[in-house]
């Protein structure tokens, strides 16, 4: 009797420490129920970070819309994700709850690579291959109010949207001996050229092979090809680059404005070529020279035109 009634007593005193951690572990739950059905966590204001090509506004009307006096509690990543689905530009959002009342929204936006032309609508494209949205030419009479979901700010329009200098992309063809494009090849690449009427963006263009949908991701494996290399192209060049050319084959030529035209071939050795092709400009920079014609599909065999003395 002595022995078994010995042995009961540690389990006497292991039960105030099984009970305390049952309340440590439910204590979480217990305030979750409470809160979210108290008034005092009903959401005041709401913060956006993260944006840069949505306008921030934008943002933040429609989730002020959705959520302003519900409870903080509530709401949740994936609520606030369906909210800001017209916003094209927006790839991703997550929350963070400043309690007691403000709830904090950060986003991810795409970033636009691209302006790709599937018959006569121009479709922006972002660095990962997914459609962004079609390109529409805004309308001057518009207020923020009749905004398009997929309106950029006038601050990013500042930023990447130029003047139109791809009027030149095409003219080192005959420059440098080249057979200059005709019939259709010539009329897409002047459409190519020309770009989207009002462009908000300032991007490359090329010729989707077959059609286009916002959501969706480029299937054709040609066209994906070229977005890396868009991508590894120093600023200086990316933001000179007027049209890239993708053949059935994957060949790339890429027109830059004022010149040169790039022979790329296929999109391989992305870092060896951009070296090769940075080499060569500097030394015609250095020679004070033009050059219209640079073939670097095999880097390390560069052909440049015209041949400096």
């Amino acid at each position: 009797m002595a022995k078994g009634g010995g042995a009961s007593r540690p389990r006497f005193r292991l039960l105030p420490t099984v009970l305390l951690t049952a309340a440590i572990l439910a204590l979480p739950t217990v305030v979750y129920g409470w809160g979210r059905n108290s008034s005092s966590f009903a959401i005041h204001k709401v913060v956006v970070s993260g944006t840069q090509l949505v306008p921030e506004r934008r943002v933040l009307r429609l989730l002020r819309r959705d959520y302003l006096g519900h409870n903080l509690f509530t709401v949740t990543t994936k609520d606030v994700r369906a909210s800001l689905t017209p916003l094209y530009y927006i790839s991703d959002a997550w929350v963070d709850r400043d309690f007691p009342a403000t709830l904090r929204v950060s986003v991810v936006e795409y970033t636009p690579a691209v302006y790709a032309l599937a018959g006569d609508r121009w479709y922006v494209i972002a660095a990962d291959g997914h459609v962004i949205c079609e390109e529409k030419q805004p309308e001057s009479s518009k207020g923020d109010a009749g905004a398009a979901p997929g309106e950029v700010t006038s601050t990013a329009q500042a930023a990447l949207a130029g003047s139109e200098t791809t009027a030149t992309a095409g003219a080192p063809v005959a420059a440098a001996g080249l057979p200059a494009p005709t019939g259709k090849a010539a009329r897409l690449l002047a459409v190519l050229q020309a770009g989207p009427p009002g462009a908000s963006l300032r991007l490359p263009r090329l010729a989707a092979d077959g059609p286009l949908a916002a959501g969706t991701t480029l299937a054709a494996e040609g066209v994906r090809a070229a977005l890396p290399v868009v991508a590894g192209l120093p600023r200086a060049l990316r933001e000179r680059l007027a049209v890239v050319e993708v053949t059935r084959e994957g060949q790339l030529t890429l027109r830059f404005a004022g010149g040169p035209v790039v022979i790329w071939g296929v999109a391989e050795r992305t870092l060896a070529k951009t070296l090769a092709l940075r080499v060569v400009l500097d030394r015609y920079a250095t020679a004070s020279r033009d050059c219209v014609f640079v073939d670097v599909s095999t880097p390390d065999r560069v052909l440049a035109r015209p041949v400096l003395k």
